[in-house]
């Protein structure tokens, strides 16, 4: 059986998302990856409006209110999966947890 799209856009997020929650990896470590550059190029424009205000709100850009609104799911409909992936691959490698 193959995965649809969204189902790997899911298990994803999920895998972002529990590594953020385990601090196996940091919002700073996955903006490493996901450079202002690509946020720009593929986040929608309602997303990064979303961004801009919750920046403005706190006074302060910071990769955890950049990932309050761009969250985990969020970065795998729209970032590309490699991007991701070698952000957890990065902080895994950091914690050395085995790849294989």
């Amino acid at each position: 059986m193959q995965a649809s799209q969204s189902d790997r856009e899911r298990w994803l997020a999920q895998a972002i998302r529990g590594a953020l929650e385990l601090e196996i990896m940091t919002a700073e470590d996955v903006l490493a990856h996901a450079t202002p550059e690509l946020l720009a190029a593929y986040l929608p424009p309602d997303v990064m409006t979303g961004v801009l205000q919750a920046c403005l709100r706190a006074g302060l850009m910071t990769a955890d209110t950049i990932l309050d609104v761009a969250s985990p799911d969020v970065l795998s409909r729209h970032i590309p999966p490699a991007v991701l992936w070698e952000a957890a691959q990065s902080a895994a490698s950091r914690a050395e947890i085995p790849g294989r």
